[in-house]
């Protein structure tokens, strides 16, 4: 199983430092016990699934195992001649000592330390946003079982999938069954009822939901143990886990239904295509960037959900995550940061990061203001579109009208996005509630970015000095030298609470840093596992989700890796033709991929960062899973993604820009603070006058960004597995 293919390595590590040396008789050094469901260090809710592998002069049923002392030996089964396997309960928070020994002599033959923190949390994300509105009524669990932490009651319901292609509750848990039960064929060729079970709960402060395929008279239970039942045929052994997008400021759960684990979602259609695949399906509330923007907090989230999955169900195959949008940011950050967690990612409308899209649209805003207050009636939409971007649509851009949403949000701590359970009255506001909860994107993930001591709010990595807007559409002859040096002289900045200022915003360096070294901006780092990119073409709908957006992570997996080839982009009509279901052919596409690679043992030895990994992971890719686009009647174009724009799907979707790419950034947009360099005048493919060189040169007096150059405190990130300090803006790296 993937997600366990390094665990024995790093739990060794970690365990030879913390065990004492053990010796005794003729015996051999103890082995080193495997954790299944977590890192060793990463234990949560008092279990962990274990692995003890034994000598071979000493059989399964001659072997005690010890629980900080305490006989655990009954929660173990055989899972062979030479190895026992079972969930160890009872664990307490910190570190634990578990033991296999010989049933005769005492003798210690096995030996780990297993560490469990709280189901609760937090693990590695850092501290939780306090406040926190705990939605476990709102999600049908019950009021909050604690005063303190959220935690709610958990459940199992029963779903049944009709003739007639819909969802409906299971309230006969016995033959004979509903008349109109429909059956299921899973991706492995097993038909059987189509009866879901959706087990809830909380974990990590979020609702989680569990949806898989099983039998109500012989339900799962307890699979690890001789007398538990396993999953019955209808699981295909794989793991899907969904992500959603939006862009939230927290301080809450989050809600959801049992009912919603049923559909599988990305923005272009909902599907119960994997589920009808045999997929178990899993996810919370805080994998939704909706409810909250943090993706250190939604790769803790998975980490302690999968976990759990792994103890009361089974190991998975392997694990795809599907997401759209800000579950797209959360698929590639989780991919970086956190490898392992997830196996392969299908990722639709992708965005390649947060952090870095938070810059560009950030410029929307002073852009915007200066368009429409500054300078309004002097700018015809036609030329503003020259500036940001982004095509006409409808007499406005993507960049004046649908990116304000997020401009007013991601830098306003008042004007945000909370969620309607959150008290106006816990919100932050200058003047009435200073001290309130402050809903900006940096906040929400202020143990990434740092506190500023000088003011005590969350740093922001957001900087404009020395981005010279409109600056290809001047060198086009788009604009004139005049609209070039009023745009830039006159468009201005942000202030920490997101107000215009009329000087450029000055980012803080640590909060830059960090961004980088923190794994906050996606540098193609780990990017080497297999990877499905799909998006339906709305750059004519004045939409956010542009096309141009795949290409970024393009051009960065090229300068970080060197290749792109672990990853497909197909394209669809902004309205797919009827019948196109790109969930189930990622799936299946992905499937197939996945399959393929873990057939060979050696595969999942490597490590996933290695070039050797990604050399093995293109290897694998099928034949028939190439880059393509599909027009609006469902014609299929099979060609690589480009930039030129005489390929036949650029011309049926054609690929615009954003704000910094316009001022000469480059398309990979990971550039944060540019590094500065003079005002030369060979530089541009006009003539300035004198006096409007000097006034350019006034309206730059520290130079203007130099594109060639990497950006100021750019980094690759520290390294993976990051574990957040108590104080924001430190944290520890765990490593492989």
């Amino acid at each position: 199983m993937f997600y366990n293919r390094l665990m024995p390595v790093a739990c060794a590590a970690a365990i030879t430092a913390l065990l004492p040396a053990c010796g005794g008789s003729n015996d051999a050094p103890p082995a080193t016990i495997k954790v299944l469901s977590s890192r060793a260090s990463l234990a949560t809710g008092g279990s962990a699934l274990v692995e003890i592998p034994l000598p071979a002069n000493l059989s399964t049923d001659q072997v005690k195992v010890l629980r900080n002392g305490v006989d655990v030996t009954s929660s173990f089964s055989a899972r062979d001649a030479r190895t026992l396997i079972g969930v160890v309960e009872g664990l307490s928070d910190g570190n634990n000592e578990v033991q296999a020994v010989n049933g005769s002599s005492g003798a210690a033959v096995a030996m780990g330390t297993i560490k469990s923190s709280p189901i609760t949390g937090p693990l590695f994300a850092g501290p939780h946003q306090r406040p926190w509105i705990c939605e476990t009524e709102a999600s049908g669990l019950g009021a909050p079982t604690s005063s303190t932490v959220c935690t709610g009651n958990s459940r199992v319901e029963w779903f049944y999938r009709t003739t007639a292609g819909t969802f409906a509750p299971l309230t006969q848990l016995s033959q004979p069954y509903p008349s109109d039960l429909a059956k299921t064929t899973t991706i492995e060729g097993k038909s059987v009822n189509y009866i879901v079970r959706v087990e809830s709960g909380t974990i990590n402060e979020s609702i989680y939901r569990i949806a898989i395929l099983d039998d109500p008279a012989k339900p799962i239970s307890k699979p690890w143990t001789t007398n538990g039942t396993k999953p019955g045929a209808g699981w295909n052994g794989k793991l899907m886990y969904q992500y959603v997008g939006g862009a939230g400021p927290g301080y809450r759960s989050g809600s959801n239904t049992a009912a919603g684990a049923l559909l599988a979602q990305d923005s272009i259609r909902s599907t119960d295509d994997a589920l009808n695949m045999g997929f178990a399906v899993a996810t919370g509330t805080r994998n939704v960037f909706g409810t909250g923007q943090d993706d250190a907090l939604s790769a803790e989230t998975t980490a302690m959900i999968k976990e759990h999955f792994i103890k009361n169900y089974g190991l998975p195959k392997f694990t795809i995550g599907l997401g759209s949008s800000g579950g797209s940011m959360q698929l590639h950050l989780i991919a970086q940061n956190y490898p392992g967690l997830l196996d392969g990612i299908n990722t639709v409308r992708t965005y390649p990061d947060q952090v870095s899209v938070v810059s560009d649209v950030l410029d929307c805003n002073v852009l915007t203001n200066y368009f429409t207050k500054t300078a309004a009636g002097s700018w015809p939409v036609s030329k503003i579109s020259k500036v940001d971007g982004y095509p006409v649509v409808d007499n406005s851009t993507t960049c004046l009208g649908l990116w304000q949403n997020f401009a007013n949000v991601w830098q306003n701590p008042s004007n945000s996005q909370f969620g309607s359970s959150v008290p106006i009255a816990m919100r932050y506001d200058a003047v009435t509630n200073p001290k309130g909860a402050r809903g900006d994107y940096w906040s929400g993930n202020v143990n990434s970015f740092g506190v500023n001591p000088a003011n005590g709010f969350a740093r922001s990595a957001y900087d404009n000095v020395g981005v010279q807007y409109g600056l290809n559409a001047l060198n086009s002859g788009a604009i004139s030298t005049t609209e070039f040096l009023d745009l830039n002289e006159k468009v201005g900045g942000l202030d920490i609470d997101g107000k215009i200022t009329t000087s450029r915003s000055s980012g803080d360096l640590l909060a830059i840093a960090n961004a980088y070294k923190s794994g906050r901006l996606n540098s193609a780092v780990n990017l080497t596992l297999p990877m499905i990119d799909y998006r339906n073409y709305v750059d004519d709908q004045r939409n956010i989700h542009a096309r141009d957006r795949t290409f970024a992570k393009i051009e960065r997996m090229l300068k970080t890796n060197g290749t792109r080839d672990n990853m497909v982009a197909w394209t669809v009509a902004g309205t797919p033709a009827p019948g196109t279901n790109l969930i189930r052919q990622g799936l299946t596409a992905m499937n197939e991929w996945l399959d393929k690679l873990s057939a060979d043992p050696a595969n999942l030895a490597l490590d996933p960062g290695s070039r050797e990994y990604l050399n093995r992971v293109i290897a694998a890719k099928p034949a028939t899973t190439k880059d393509a686009c599909w027009d609006s009647a469902g014609t299929k174009f099979e060609e690589a993604a480009t930039l030129d724009p005489a390929a036949q799907c650029n011309k049926l979707y054609p690929i615009y820009a954003n704000p910094r790419i316009v001022a000469g950034g480059t398309r990979a947009g990971d550039v944060l603070k540019c590094q500065l360099k003079p005002v030369t005048p060979a530089d541009y493919r006009v003539t300035f006058t004198a006096p409007e060189l000097t006034r350019l040169n006034a309206i730059f007096p520290t130079g203007v960004c130099d594109w060639s150059k990497p950006g100021v405190n750019q980094s690759l990130p520290d390294g993976v597995w990051l574990s957040f300090g108590q104080v924001p803006g430190t944290w520890t790296v765990l490593g492989r």
